[in-house]
């Protein structure tokens, strides 16, 4: 950790300069840049400012290694050092509270990716299965698929048998998973007349892989946020 002097006299050597010729471009007697070197004196704002100048450095150049000095007391005798360091602790205190809102976003965030996939609200993982057994012809009724012995007035073994294998010829089946209950049933016309679906016992249910990856990115922004909480204070506290 550098003091004020030692920064002063080790930025006028990397310059290559004499004590003597360092002193004529900061406007000061050479003994008094002695004192300066050797943390004997503090300088005035003014001739802090003629320091800067002399170097060709921005007090943000010039500062940067004196952030952790044990000096700081006394650097902070001089006007804009003491500016400078309340001005550096103004927006340290702005990024940690940036930093915090972050984590408390990244925790909020999470929590409710993680719940919406779980719950299934964004991608719907519960299906009702309904199954049609064929085309219903119009002048049929909803049932024959089912029924349609009964509805044979025509006695003739050879007929019943030639309607039966009809019957199974017929018989096209064709599911459909709807996310909503219907009812038991529902009727839909096609060519050729109408399809009647019923429901089977139980829903299906097939996973969606955007409900994974929603509890999956929801952890991870949960626990991001919950590390950034916890390091905050080590990643945006500025050296005293």
């Amino acid at each position: 950790m550098s003091t004020l002097g030692q920064q002063i006299k080790q930025l006028r050597h990397a310059k290559q300069l004499s004590q003597p010729e360092f002193a004529v471009q900061v406007g000061i007697e050479q003994s008094y840049l002695s004192k300066l070197e050797n943390d004997k004196s503090i300088p005035s704002n003014e001739i802090f400012r003629s320091l800067l100048v002399a170097l060709g450095l921005s007090i943000d150049e010039f500062m940067q290694p004196l952030v952790s000095s044990h000096d700081k007391t006394r650097l902070m005798q001089i006007p804009d050092v003491e500016l400078w360091f309340k001005t550096k602790a103004v927006k340290s205190s702005a990024v940690q509270r940036k930093t915090i809102y972050l984590a408390m976003f990244l925790i909020s965030f999470g929590c409710a990716l993680f719940y919406a996939g779980h719950k299934n609200y964004l991608f719907n993982e519960h299906f009702y299965e309904y199954k049609s057994t064929g085309v219903i012809k119009a002048d049929e009724p909803l049932n024959v698929f089912t029924h349609w012995s009964n509805y044979i007035i025509e006695s003739n073994p050879e007929k019943r048998e030639k309607k039966g294998r009809e019957m199974l010829a017929r018989r096209v089946p064709i599911f459909k998973l709807v996310d909503e209950y219907v009812g038991e049933s529902f009727v839909e016309e096609v060519a050729g007349g109408k399809r009647v679906y019923h429901a089977s016992k139980l829903p299906r249910t097939i996973i969606h892989a955007g409900n994974s990856w929603l509890e999956f990115i929801g952890i991870f922004a949960a626990v991001f946020g919950l590390v950034l909480a916890v390091f905050e204070p080590k990643l945006t506290r500025q050296p005293q």
